[in-house]
């Protein structure tokens, strides 16, 4: 694969959207890259540009950055070395189609879409095709609040290479590994914990509202804080091998108390089916004992959580 072996080579940046993320990394390689140096460019690609209502905006946010934009993929885009894709997962392999077309070998392409670890693996092996070094750029926050230096975790082939190109510009980087599809699949895994703490929030937080109890609901999560997030996590994926029924039952009354409230009950209605999947399955030891984290992954896994 053909690799730019020096990052200072490289004298353009491109984007692909240029929506809230693409923004903000326009923003921060503005500041921080790009800063004074006329020999220093950045470029963007959004097809909204010829929209009647967000093509005005898009153009306006342009302007202010400095940043040279076009509505469609156009030879100029050869110039950059280093490509971010920030359209949406629904788009992210036309994107990536297009740009391969017109980029050169060794271009950096930082896929920052969010998509599975097989849906990204497959672009991969498509960019790899052209000589294009692909990276799967995965962010671990929101743009809206940490812009540009938001946590990314990145994978791929190029990943070392493209996290020293970064790095000093202000991108906060883990390198993962060197397999395209791995920095996806975390993210995405991970959603299914932070979007179900969002459904699950709203729930009880409109609950403890009603009850007139949203500061003391709240301080009684203080022992989470004591043992880590991730902490929590374990321990309750652990001890649920032997108390979902005790925690179904009580997911119950939490539902009973809800309706009281006047609240449909979604995610408690789910939580309680998830516990009685596990209480179906019989898997609780008769002495009680506690296994370990990972033997209680793997009871789960193959025992209560079915294959599809």
């Amino acid at each position: 694969m053909a690799q730019t072996t020096d990052p200072t080579d490289i004298t353009a940046v491109a984007t692909l959207g240029l929506g809230e993320a693409g923004t903000a990394i326009a923003t921060g390689l503005a500041k921080e890259w790009r800063k004074d140096d006329p020999d220093r460019r950045i470029l963007s690609v959004d097809i909204g540009l010829g929209d009647n209502v967000r093509g005005a905006s898009i153009n306006e946010r342009a302007r202010k950055l400095g940043v040279e934009i076009e509505g469609s993929y156009s030879e100029k885009l050869a110039a950059a070395g280093a490509v971010f894709s920030v359209v949406t997962g629904i788009e992210a392999k036309n994107a990536a189609l297009a740009a391969r077309e017109i980029l050169k070998p060794g271009t950096l392409f930082f896929d920052v879409n969010t998509l599975t670890g097989p849906q990204t693996a497959a672009i991969a092996e498509e960019m790899y095709k052209a000589g294009i070094d692909y990276v799967d750029f995965a962010a671990m926050g929101g743009f809206a609040s940490s812009g540009h230096k938001v946590p990314f975790v990145i994978s791929g082939p190029a990943a070392e290479r493209a996290a020293a190109f970064l790095k000093p510009y202000g991108f906060n980087i883990e390198v993962m590994s060197e397999r395209a599809g791995d920095a996806s699949a975390v993210k995405i895994i991970r959603s299914v914990m932070v979007k179900g703490m969002e459904a699950l929030s709203v729930e009880c937080m409109v609950a403890a509202h009603r009850a007139g109890l949203v500061d003391e609901v709240l301080a009684c999560f203080s022992d989470i804080d004591a043992r880590t997030f991730a902490g929590m996590v374990k321990s309750l994926t652990t001890t649920h091998v032997v108390h979902a029924k005790r925690r179904m039952e009580e997911m119950d009354k939490a539902r009973e108390n809800l309706i009281e409230l006047g609240i449909q009950p979604l995610m408690t209605e789910r939580t309680r089916e998830s516990h009685a999947r596990t209480v179906d399955a019989g898997v609780a030891p008769e002495d009680a004992s506690l296994p370990n984290f990972q033997e209680a992954l793997e009871i789960l896994s193959e025992r209560v959580v079915k294959r599809l």
